[in-house]
């Protein structure tokens, strides 16, 4: 598309929208800003509006940040008046000069990211993570950086306003029921997932979690190449047998060498470490990044062990589906701390088969009670209602469990600027305990 007299609006103005704005002004758009937020700094900007639908009959195209939803009043009006929406992300990619990696998936995408990002530096190919992670795309290209590959993290926000993105390589690592304060149904953020295959080819690849129906799903309606990951499948470059790493159908090195707790993070691993493969990677910089690989902040992050309990950070999990993958990966008896600001979870789920691991439950936050009635509902009753997550603490501090794991299953909002504040919180409440 030639920007050039086109006059765009950018809905958003965090980090995204920003630089959208800024590559739209290169290309030689005439761009205008919008923000929900009337108490953003904009002294820097000009073309800023408080009234977004007034200006919307001069508008060529929108520019949407991961933060809009569409069922926002100005995204509504534009559709009535057949404005064209593409995402930040759909604008960055069409200048990328070099293929894309992208990932997407309900949970594990950051790990992914990182692990790609890690592998294909250590073996000399220049490579940024991008997208939902890091850098906006439309930055990278800002800063005309020179890459191999750009490896794209990739929202359900970001992709449904997909036109014309083909990944070379795409990932899609599960899915589960998440973000349903955004969308009418589960299916609504199924389908805009499924825009990470729209555009690929009989010369792309696909990366699919074989464990995962939906995911398989994808894998057929993709004209890609099928790559099916599991750590239960011996079919590709880089799989599991009797414990051990292999590749090419000789051992890299055994399970108990990698720093990471539990399958999901077997299967992240084998994720990059088949993409490694298939670019280039010897077997030495595939056994390092088993080896030296180091979970991330709130992600199932070790904290300290104190009085014979050992405390976990994952703060990261704001979904049902994360939640459970933390719990099966920790050994031994677990009180967890639950709650946060709701996204129209199905707690009942949650409930409904919930490990026996889980001797003792605490929740605040927003939907304390509803997680709450939830458990009640399902017969769960070890669990309590507290007003604040330094209460929770203390409460299953009392408890004879060996874990105490703080896997909100619910998105930040409610108390906290997001994840990581409060993760860096819950630490700091640990760090605070008497031995």
């Amino acid at each position: 598309m030639n920007y050039k007299g086109k006059k765009v609006l950018i809905m958003g103005m965090q980090a995204s929208g920003i630089s959208a704005g800024f590559l739209l002004n290169k290309l030689g758009a005439e761009v205008f800003y919008y923000d929900d937020n009337t108490k953003i700094n904009i002294t820097d900007f000009t073309n800023v509006t408080n009234n977004a639908s007034e200006i919307l009959t001069t508008i060529d195209l929108i520019v949407a940040s991961p933060a809009i939803p569409s069922k926002h009043h100005v995204i509504k009006d534009a559709v009535s008046r057949n404005i064209k929406i593409i995402s930040e992300l759909e604008l960055g990619c069409r200048h990328l000069n070099c293929p894309i990696i992208m990932v997407t998936g309900t949970n594990g995408k950051t790990t992914v990211i990182t692990m790609i990002e890690k592998l294909l530096l250590s073996f000399g190919l220049k490579v940024k993570a991008m997208g939902n992670v890091g850098y906006p795309v439309s930055q990278v290209v800002l800063d005309q950086t020179l890459l191999d590959y750009a490896v794209v993290e990739a929202s359900s926000f970001q992709l449904g306003y997909i036109e014309t993105v083909k990944p070379y390589i795409a990932v899609v690592m599960n899915l589960a029921p998440d973000h349903l304060d955004r969308y009418d149904s589960y299916a609504g953020y199924v389908n805009d997932k499924k825009n990470i295959i729209k555009n690929q080819t009989e010369s792309d690849y696909i990366f699919i979690n074989n464990d995962d129906a939906i995911c398989r799903q994808f894998g057929k309606e993709s004209k890609a190449r099928i790559i099916a990951i599991s750590p239960h499948i011996t079919q590709t470059e880089v799989y599991i047998k009797d414990n051990y790493f292999m590749f090419n159908d000789t051992s890299l090195c055994h399970i108990r060498e990698c720093k990471l707790r539990g399958e999901h993070n077997r299967f992240n691993l084998l994720v990059a470490l088949n993409i490694g493969a298939l670019l280039g990677a010897k077997r030495e910089h595939l056994a390092n990044l088993i080896k030296d690989y180091s979970t991330l902040p709130n992600r199932l992050e070790y904290v300290s062990t104190l009085n014979g309990i050992s405390y976990y950070n994952d703060s990261k999990s704001t979904n049902i589906h994360s939640c459970k993958y933390a719990i099966f990966s920790l050994e031994g008896d677990i009180g967890l701390i639950m709650g946060g600001s709701d996204k129209n979870e199905d707690f009942c789920e949650f409930f409904e088969n919930i490990d026996e691991k889980v001797k003792a439950i605490a929740v605040c936050g927003s939907n304390a009670q509803k997680i709450f009635n939830s458990a009640l509902k399902m017969g769960y009753t070890d669990i309590k209602v507290f007003t604040s997550l330094k209460e929770a603490l203390h409460f299953l501090n009392t408890k004879k469990v060996q874990n105490v794991l703080f896997s909100p299953c619910s998105a930040s909002f409610d108390r906290y600027k997001n994840y990581a504040e409060r993760g860096e919180y819950f630490k700091s409440l640990v760090y605070e305990i008497n031995i």
